[in-house]
Formats: C-alpha cells, structure tokens, sequence
C-alpha cells in the first residue's frame, strides 16, 4: 500500500474558464446586491421588509406561510417584517375566506404604489444589466434558467 502525499490535491482544481465565471459571477452579484441595498434604502425599507413587498403582487394574496416559503425565511422573521409593512399602511393582514385561521397579505393602494416605485428604481439605468441590449438580457435569461433548473 504507497502512502499519498499530504501535498497532493484530493480534488482536481477547477479550470481557468470556470474560474473566470465563478470571479465574475461573484463581481456581478457584488454590484447588483449593493444597486438593491441602495434602492431599497432610499424607501426606508429594510432588506426583509423589501423582499418581503417585491413578492406580493398587486390584487393577489398570499398567506403568512407561503410568503415565509417563497423568501426562505423563518415565519417569524416574515411576521416582523410584515408588521412593519402594515404599521406602514402598505399591505393588510386578513383571515382567509377558506381557513380563519391562515392569515393572507395583500398590498394597499399604497403599497402597489411603493412596490411599483421600488421595481421602477431597481431596473433605472443605473442598474448593472442596464448595459446589456434587450436581446441579451433574454439570453442571460435562458443561461441563468438553466443554471437553475436542479436547484
């Protein structure tokens, strides 16, 4: 039986291209992340709050626990974040019709206003896939799509 040198990779490294990817994927997220962290603040909104209010979509409700499930959140980080919303007037909290005791969301006129400004601000041009023709985008669509499909 040989021994194996402790110097010796166990894995093979990854190659350049994917190293190139994973740097610039890493870059892009960077800035896209700090264009939202940007944005959101200037609605005085915190980053639950926001994503929280991206993910309710005007004349459409959702319960209190797909909302958690759609943002991968623990309800009770959903449930402060949704409070703060509708001590804001920007979304309302009601029995559902079908089980009183699930509680279902739905934007204010206030709230499809704000979340309509907030999209409005996030996809302006100085967004970083701004750069990017329409056609492009579509493309990094169908990449990113695919890139996610198993997830």
């Amino acid at each position: 039986m040989q021994r194996q040198d402790a110097r010796a990779p166990t894995a093979q490294a990854p190659d350049e291209l994917t190293r190139e990817v994973v740097a610039l994927a890493t870059g892009l997220v960077s800035r896209m992340w700090a264009h939202h962290q940007a944005r959101v603040a200037e609605f005085d909104l915190s980053q639950p709050e926001a994503k929280a209010l991206l993910n309710l979509e005007p004349d459409c409700c959702l319960s209190m626990r797909e909302l958690s499930a759609v943002l991968n959140a623990n309800p009770s980080n959903v449930t402060v974040a949704v409070g703060r919303l509708e001590a804001r007037g920007l979304v309302v909290r009601r029995p559902s019709a079908q089980d009183r005791r699930v509680k279902e969301l739905q934007l204010t006129p206030a709230g499809s206003r704000l979340r309509a400004s907030l999209l409005r601000r996030m996809t302006a041009q100085s967004h970083p896939l701004s750069r990017l023709s329409s056609r492009q985008q579509r493309e990094l669509v169908r990449m990113l799509e695919a890139l996610l499909a198993n997830e």
